[in-house]
């Protein structure tokens, strides 16, 4: 055997050892409770979640010591559970109540006000089978960590963006957060092979999807702030929340109004602004689209204002 066979004592040791700092502290419903020794990070090979990705997931901003958009996001988890059958592991309440213990003790260890909860439900161990019905019941995992959001330059610079080659999923599987995102590591791997910053997906009829976690929206030739219809994407809280707050800017800023429609690609070229929107980018403007410069070339005004308002809301939530 050219393998060990391992001591449990020799299992805990590799367990323990540090993973640096990028984790803070961690709920686990397998092990029973929370945890600030992150070889509690484990989850069960025979979790469905491991090896079919058969569960949901969210990643939750926290900014000034507050987690932002928390009610939304686990709406949205909810959502997803409900559309793949997956019953929830306790009820929302109860879950949200978990996600904020989880904070609290990360923060209590270290002393910082920022971050990320990565929140996952899980179908749950019980066999390797595809059957989801053969498990033990759901699982329940929040893993607080360090928010790495974008280089502060993207901001001032903007970012370079192309189309993607990668299918994008169908429309129904679009519309829920699941925990199979081989398409989406695929379109990562994708913009960093052609040295971007993303690409954008298009469904079958040629119109705008989304990019491997961020929602994509412009500001039309007319002046309008439009994302794609909803029913091909995943519904990005920070997307909603950004149109939302959009309204402010309907006389200040010369926005005409808002839309949601289907976006040909055209459209990216001629468009004034183009925006990438999610949980760690906030609003981060693009003012390059397959080596072609969007508007200007430069951070338009109407990124500037909606980063702006987003940051305000983040503090005040």
């Amino acid at each position: 055997m050219s393998w060990p066979l391992l001591k449990i004592e020799e299992i805990q040791k590799k367990m323990l050892m540090s993973r640096g700092d990028q984790y803070l502290a961690c709920f686990n419903s397998w092990w029973g409770g929370f945890s600030l020794d992150m070889g509690s990070l484990l989850i069960p090979m025979d979790d469905h979640l491991v090896h079919r990705g058969d569960g949901v997931f969210e990643a939750i901003k926290v900014v000034s010591s507050k987690i932002y958009l928390l009610e939304a996001h686990l709406q949205r988890m909810e959502a997803s559970a409900k559309a793949l059958g997956l019953p929830l592991f306790k009820s929302l309440p109860e879950m949200t109540e978990i996600v904020q213990e989880t904070w609290a003790l990360a923060q209590k260890s270290t002393g910082l006000d920022q971050g990320l909860l990565r929140v996952f439900l899980s179908r749950g161990p019980g066999s390797f089978s595809t059957n989801p019905y053969d498990t033990l019941g759901s699982q329940f995992f929040v893993i607080a960590t360090q928010l790495k959001s974008p280089k502060p330059e993207a901001y001032l610079q903007g970012v370079k963006v192309g189309r993607s080659q990668i299918p994008v999923k169908a429309d129904w599987l679009a519309q829920i957060k699941s925990c199979n995102y081989l398409p989406n590591v695929m379109m990562k791997k994708e913009s960093v092979d052609r040295n971007l910053d993303f690409t954008i997906g298009f469904d079958q009829a040629g119109f705008v999807a989304e990019s491997s976690t961020e929602n994509i929206v412009l500001v039309s030739e007319e002046g309008f702030l439009v994302k794609p219809k909803l029913n091909k994407i995943l519904k990005g809280c920070t997307m909603t929340r950004v149109f939302e707050l959009s309204n402010q800017l309907m006389s200040s800023a010369g926005l005409q109004g808002i839309e949601s429609r289907n976006i040909h690609e055209n459209e990216l070229f001629k468009a004034r602004e183009i925006m990438m929107l999610g949980t760690t980018l906030d609003v981060l403007p693009v003012t390059q689209y397959e080596s072609q410069e969007i508007g200007s070339g430069s951070v338009g005004p109407i990124a500037k204002k909606l980063q702006q308002l987003l940051l305000q809301d983040q503090i005040k939530a």
